[in-house]
C-alpha cells in the first residue's frame, strides 16, 4: 500500500476499527491527499466492499481527485475522502446508524481539522447530524444542507460548455442526452435536460426511479445498454469506473460529461477518447458544484462563525459554479492547441496549482509563520 500512496502522492491514510451492537465490525479509511491549499475536504462513502483493496483504492483514488477538483475550482481546500466499510454479512436496513456515525464522527475529530466530511453514497444528511453531535468537521449537516442541487447545477454549467466547444452552441433542445443514474444528482440533471428540450435516455437499478422518469417522458432502458446508448452527451452520474477499454470502442457519444468521480477506469483512457474524438469533460472539474457548496457554506457558517447573509453565500457559490464553464473552455482550448488529452491537461494544470501551493507553504514554514487555521473558500 505504501508504494501505491507514494506513486499518488497522498499525504496519510488512516485506518479505523471498531465492533458495534450485534457484534458488527466496523471498519472505516480517511485519506488525506494534499493540504496545501487548505483543511481537506470530501465525502464520506458508506458501502460494501468485497475486498479491503478495493476500499483502499476507491477512498485514495477519490481523494486524489478532489485535490485537482478544489484546486481546479480555486477553492483553499484540500483533498480528502472516507469510507466506511459495512460488514458484508449484514445488509444496509439493520445498520445501527446512530451508532455507526456516532463513531465515525469520533474518527474524525480525531484528525484535529485536518478533514473534513461530507455526503457522498450511501450517506445522507441525517447522517451527517449525527457526526456533527462528535466534530464540527463536517460541511452537509442540516446546517449547510444536502450539496446534490449544487453538485447538478456544475454539471448543467459543464455540458454547455462542452456543447459550445464541439457544436459552438449551448443548445440542449434537440439534442440527445444518456444519464447513467438517477441518484440525488442524476436526478435532477436528468429533469433540467428534459425541461430545456433535451430527449433524455436514462437508466438505474431501482425500477421505481425509471418508472418516474417514464412517466415524465424520459425514454428508459437497461443498465447494461445505458452506456452505448448513440447520442449526443453521455452523462455518467453512478459510480465511477464505467468508462473502460472494452466500453471504449461501444461508445457511441460525442461527449461524456456527468457527475460520476472517476469515470475513467485509468488514465490511459482519454487518449483513447481524444483518438475517437468523443470530447471528454473531466470529472472532477464538472462535478466540483457539490465541494464549491460545501467548502463555501461550511467556511462561512461553521469555521469563521460569520454572519454573511445567506443570499450573500449563495451569491459566490453561484459565481464559482459558474466559472466551471470557463474553466472547462480554457482545458479544451489548450488541449487542441498542445495536441494533448484533455484529461493530461486537466491533471497538469491541477498539479501545477498543488505545487505553487505546496512551495508558498514551504517558504512560510522556514519563515516563521506556519499555515494558517483559517482558509478564505471564497
Amino acid at each position: 500500500m505504501f508504494k501505491r500512496m507514494q506513486s499518488m502522492q497522498m499525504q496519510a491514510v488512516h485506518c479505523f476499527q471498531t465492533m458495534g451492537p450485534n457484534q458488527h465490525e466496523y471498519r472505516a479509511i480517511i485519506a488525506i491527499h494534499n493540504t496545501h491549499l487548505g483543511p481537506a475536504l470530501g465525502g464520506c462513502r458508506c458501502l460494501h466492499y468485497t475486498r479491503e483493496q478495493l476500499a483502499f483504492d476507491d477512498v485514495m483514488r477519490l481523494a486524489q481527485g478532489m485535490s485537482y477538483k478544489a484546486a481546479l475550482a480555486n477553492l483553499q481546500q484540500g483533498g480528502g475522502k472516507s469510507v466506511i466499510l459495512l460488514p458484508n454479512n449484514v445488509v444496509v436496513t439493520d445498520i445501527n446508524r446512530e451508532f455507526l456515525f456516532d463513531w465515525f464522527g469520533q474518527c474524525v475529530e480525531q484528525l484535529q481539522g485536518q478533514y473534513i466530511t461530507a455526503m457522498d453514497v450511501g450517506t445522507q444528511v441525517s447522517d451527517m447530524d449525527v457526526i456533527a453531535q462528535q466534530t464540527q468537521h463536517v460541511a452537509s449537516a442540516s446546517n449547510i444542507g444536502d450539496p446534490a442541487e449544487a453538485t447538478a447545477q456544475g454539471v448543467m454549467v459543464g455540458i454547455k460548455a462542452a456543447l459550445e466547444f464541439n457544436f459552438n452552441n449551448t443548445e440542449i433542445h434537440g439534442k440527445c442526452f444518456a444519464v447513467q443514474g438517477l441518484g440525488h444528482v442524476g436526478w435532477r440533471v436528468a429533469k433540467r435536460l428534459l425541461h430545456l428540450g433535451g430527449r433524455v435516455i436514462v437508466a438505474d437499478p431501482e425500477e421505481e426511479k425509471n418508472w418516474q422518469a417514464q412517466a415524465l417522458g424520459m425514454e428508459v432502458v437497461s443498465i447494461d445498454e445505458i452506456l452505448t446508448q448513440s447520442c449526443d452527451v453521455l452523462v455518467p452520474c453512478a459510480l465511477g469506473g464505467v468508462i473502460n477499454e472494452e466500453l471504449v470502442e461501444k461508445l457511441r457519444c460525442k461527449i461524456i460529461a456527468g457527475s460520476a468521480n472517476n469515470q475513467l477506469a485509468d488514465d490511459d483512457i482519454a487518449e483513447r477518447l481524444s483518438k475517437k474524438d468523443i470530447l471528454y469533460a473531466p470529472d472532477y472539474i464538472i462535478n466540483a458544484g457539490g465541494l464549491i457548496f460545501a467548502s463555501i457554506n461550511h467556511c462561512y457558517k461553521q469555521r469563521l462563525n460569520s454572519n454573511k447573509a445567506t443570499a450573500e453565500i449563495d451569491g459566490l457559490i453561484k459565481q464559482k459554479i459558474e466559472g466551471i464553464h470557463q474553466t472547462l473552455m480554457e482545458v479544451f482550448q489548450q488541449a487542441r492547441l498542445q495536441n494533448k488529452n484533455i484529461n493530461q491537461v486537466a491533471n497538469e494544470i491541477a498539479l501545477k496549482r498543488l505545487a505553487e501551493a505546496a512551495a508558498v507553504s514551504t517558504s512560510s514554514q522556514e519563515e516563521g509563520q506556519g499555515a494558517g487555521d483559517i482558509y478564505n473558500a471564497a
